[in-house]
């Protein structure tokens, strides 16, 4: 295990204290060390799949699944042009369609060698940043992705 990744256990104890039980945590096996959170991130009346990655590179990164069922080939094009414009306005997240699932996710990268790795920086960027915008845009990029009413 990387010691981001111990970093990030202490904190998960003590959010574990308070009830809180956001996160699970899976080991790689891979060169970096890499350990994966899962959670979940409450926006309006979904519940969407958050995944922060720690591992021994130079960055750490949270996943937010935007949707949780592909979309459709048809309406790509439309889903590209509106994410490429929240790419150009929002400089702290890069939208994108998977080439593996044709789901929307948001990534949202944070800098940082181990030694300067603060994890309650993550969550305070989940919390304080990307749940807010999401909020805001979010029904938007279902609309155009055609699986909001």
């Amino acid at each position: 295990m990387n010691q981001k990744a111990e970093k990030f256990d202490l904190l998960i104890a003590d959010l574990n204290k308070g009830g809180n039980s956001w996160f699970t945590k899976e080991e790689m096996t891979d060169d970096l060390h890499t350990v994966v959170y899962h959670g979940r991130l409450d926006v309006h009346e979904h519940s969407l799949p958050v995944f922060i990655v720690v591992d021994d590179s130079a960055f750490s990164y949270a996943r937010i699944a935007i949707t949780t069922t592909s979309i459709d080939e048809k309406v790509i094009p439309a889903v590209l042009k509106e994410l490429n414009t929240l790419n150009q306005d929002y400089k702290v997240s890069k939208y994108y369609v998977s080439n593996e699932d044709n789901n929307i996710y948001m990534d949202v990268s944070v800098p940082g060698l181990t030694e300067q790795f603060d994890p309650t920086v993550v969550v305070n960027l989940l919390l304080e940043v990307v749940q807010p915008h999401l909020d805001a845009v979010h029904k938007g990029i279902l609309k155009v992705a055609g699986l909001a009413k």
